[in-house]
């Protein structure tokens, strides 16, 4: 994901099981990434990037920028680089929604994220991520897009949600979602926070982000998904013209949704899958650039390119 270099802060944070020693805040710049070695199907060791806070390790965030933050389009003579680390081969989608009950879902974001989330599966765009890989124990092994990819969706409702969570009650929520759900080495439990209740710096500096935890030592893959229309333009409300399944106001949770889930599947535990340090993951490179209504199965959702390196651009769709 973009690295919001230009905000206030740095992680110096070293952790590894059983053992903690960190320092920083949330919403800041992230650190360099983890030192994982993937000899084990979703075992890791850690490094640094890695944080101990509040009973929880989680890995730095890392960021979408905003449409005001965003890159130009860059180079296409650029690829991104395999460092050795998992990727999500047969990828899943688990969603919470994190008190949309209680505090309020106006633009009925949870219908769209089930919707887009239950039609992404075999799509041309999912596609792109079957040029992608991994290789673990010696083995290679690509990125599939199988046509049913979304895993359902918990209603958490019991655990209230803060004013402004923090990265490590985000965490912490993921943790509950591999509890409600189960662990899937595949998956990206995706954390919906409601309308009004999102982490300091949502809409001004990012609109999401992923980032990693564990249980027990292994990978959980996981996205901090803020309601999107409370950020109106900045995350892609009114970017163009919407399809007939969306509406103008709640374009950018399928933008954005799409953006994060493909860089959860390409890089769950960044920059340990496939990423380029000068421009970061698979959507930030083309994140906010030529934005159009794709197809998904007999559904459209408004979405941006995700970059391709067999051809070295933004590609809506693969091959």
């Amino acid at each position: 994901m973009y690295k919001l270099s230009r905000f206030a802060g740095v992680f110096g944070c070293v952790a590894a099981l059983g053992l903690s020693a960190c320092a920083g805040s949330s919403g800041v710049a992230p650190a360099t990434g983890s030192m994982v070695q993937p000899q084990a199907r979703g075992m890791l060791t850690f490094g640094p990037g890695w944080i101990q806070k509040d009973g929880v390790l989680y890995h730095v965030p890392h960021y979408m920028a905003t449409r005001s933050a965003a890159r130009g389009q860059v180079s296409p003579a650029i690829v991104l680089s395999y460092g050795g680390g998992v990727v999500q081969v047969t990828p899943t989608v688990f969603l919470v929604t994190w008190g949309y009950s209680h505090y309020g879902d106006r633009q009925n974001v949870k219908a769209l994220l089930q919707s887009y989330f239950g039609s992404m599966g075999g799509s041309g765009h999912n596609n792109t991520y079957t040029q992608y890989y991994q290789i673990v124990n010696g083995q290679t092994t690509y990125v599939t897009n199988p046509s049913n990819q979304y895993g359902g969706t918990w209603d958490d409702e019991t655990n209230a949600v803060p004013r402004r969570p923090t990265d490590s009650q985000i965490a912490a929520e993921a943790l509950r979602a591999v509890a409600h759900f189960g662990y899937n080495a595949n998956a990206s439990y995706v954390v919906a926070t409601p309308h009004g209740r999102s982490t300091s710096g949502f809409g001004t500096q990012w609109c999401a982000y992923h980032s990693a935890t564990t249980t027990g030592g292994k990978l959980v893959s996981y996205t901090d998904l803020p309601y999107m229309p409370d950020a109106g333009g900045n995350c892609g409300s009114g970017i163009i013209s919407p399809p007939s399944d969306e509406s103008s106001a709640d374009e950018g949770v399928t933008i954005v949704g799409g953006h994060e889930q493909g860089e959860s599947v390409t890089d769950p535990n960044p920059p340990s899958g496939w990423y380029n340090y000068s421009y970061g993951e698979i959507g930030d490179i083309c994140a906010w650039q030529n934005i159009q209504n794709d197809p998904f199965g007999t559904k459209s959702y408004t979405m941006q390119p995700m970059f391709s390196n067999a051809t070295q651009s933004c590609v809506h769709s693969y091959p």
